[in-house]
């Protein structure tokens, strides 16, 4: 057991993972965030007394995945007492055959292979100071022991249409329209010569216009597009909602959650597109826009062009940093690279049993 003494020591590592995992004689405490053995007892003083040694051991963690809202863990650790962590990690390819645990060297690099899956365990010993190991709260981060790179781009995702329902992709849908030349699909036919517009009634001004996918879409931005009559450009929405929804038939029943508002818009060009971006990135079946008001017009509301756009697709993975011999290439990283000098077997032949001569 652990006997309080008045120090705070804090215990970090070098690997960004959630603070959810299997708990074993440890927990996160509910007012500070940290990770800590499970107190069992009190002293003469109302202190607590921890257990003698517990472990953590994170969930998978997929390296091909980009992480959005993980707690992150640094590479500092602050001894103050006789208390002690170990940190290891282990990798899979496939998520069901694992290697041994190996543990992190002692600037916190990991020494485990670089495979597509890796856990982290946090082995907590107690010692004569209160033992607090700390995750912080914070948004995942890319640092010095991963590299993000770009796998595909991402673009605009709503298929070219002839009709509301030309695409095997999914529908255009609106709550109402002002007749055969202005339908939905009119919308999403990337012509700039087309548009959409409500039904010529000024109780139609109000509205929604969007597009049901047959596959849930990820979106971080979207655009309008002006329409192409200049006379009319009052008739844009000024005011509106982004709305995505997983259950919808018809594009006007179902459940739709907000993901977006826009007020005091307004477009003084034909033909001109305006993006905006969202403050994250959402996945739904359906998206659209449903507007309160527009720029003045007393007849219809009209919109030239709409479309989502899918975030890039980005991966994660473990940066290395052998110490082998480096050819002079432009290839070679500092940090990360994991080429290696290749050599012939003359020299091979020359590498003695301590050190490569």
């Amino acid at each position: 057991m652990a006997i309080i003494g008045g120090n705070l020591e804090r215990k970090e590592i070098g690997l960004s993972i959630g603070v959810s995992g299997t708990h074993d004689k440890t927990k996160i405490n509910k007012n500070t965030g940290f990770l800590e053995l499970v107190d069992i007892d009190v002293d003469g003083q109302g202190n607590p007394i921890y257990v003698e040694q517990g472990s953590w051991t994170s969930d998978v963690i997929d390296l091909g995945d980009i992480f959005q809202d993980f707690e992150k863990v640094f590479t500092n650790s602050t001894v103050n007492g006789a208390s002690s962590f170990a940190v290891l990690t282990r990798v899979s390819s496939n998520n069901y055959e694992w290697s041994d645990w190996v543990a992190i060297a002692e600037d916190g690099t990991i020494q485990s292979d670089t495979k597509q899956y890796i856990q982290v365990r946090i082995d907590l010993f107690a010692g004569f100071v209160t033992d607090v190991f700390l995750v912080a709260k914070k948004d995942f981060n890319i640092n010095e022991f991963l590299e993000k790179k770009t796998e595909k781009i991402g673009g605009y995702v709503v298929p070219k249409l002839t009709s509301n329902t030309s695409s095997t992709e999914g529908f255009a849908f609106s709550e109402s329209n002002a007749g055969s030349s202005y339908l939905p699909f009119k919308a999403f036919d990337k012509s700039d010569t087309n548009h959409y517009s409500t039904s010529n009634a000024s109780a139609f001004l109000l509205g929604s216009l969007g597009f049901s996918f047959t596959k849930k879409k990820t979106i971080n931005q979207y655009k309008i597009r002006s329409i192409s009559n200049s006379a009319i450009l009052n008739s844009m929405p000024k005011d509106w909602v982004l709305q995505g929804s997983n259950n919808t038939t018809n594009g006007l029943d179902g459940d739709w959650i907000n993901v977006d508002s826009r007020k005091g818009q307004s477009w003084n060009t034909i033909n001109t597109d305006k993006t905006f971006e969202l403050k994250k990135r959402v996945t739904y079946k359906a998206f659209r826009l449903k507007w309160s008001a527009n720029n003045g017009n007393t007849t219809n509301t009209a919109i030239g062009e709409l479309d989502f756009k899918e975030p890039d697709t980005e991966i994660i993975q473990l940066k290395r940093d052998y110490t082998f011999d480096k050819q002079v290439d432009s290839t070679w990283s500092d940090t990360g690279s994991l080429h290696r000098k290749k050599i012939t077997r003359s020299q091979w032949q020359r590498i003695d049993r301590v050190e490569v001569l």
